[in-house]
């Protein structure tokens, strides 16, 4: 697996396009970043949980699915 900072990187560079492209309000899934984790749902949920208590990034409930977004 690759180291951690570019995974982040990587995971970050996501949430900022799409970020940009609607201005903060949709946010994109969870399994937005499978393709980079590459790893179980579990382990992912828990670099995408540790980054947001980091507050690298924002994680909210929409209406049918949880979602993240950039912090504010």
């Amino acid at each position: 697996m690759e180291n951690q900072e570019e995974i982040e990187k990587q995971i970050l560079e996501i949430v900022r396009v799409q970020h940009e492209k609607d201005g903060g309000n949709n946010g994109v899934t969870f399994g937005a970043f499978d393709h980079i984790l590459n790893m179980s749902i579990e382990d992912r949920n828990e670099v995408l949980m540790r980054m947001a208590k980091e507050k690298k990034i924002f994680i909210f409930n929409s209406l049918n699915m949880r979602r993240i977004t950039l912090p504010k």
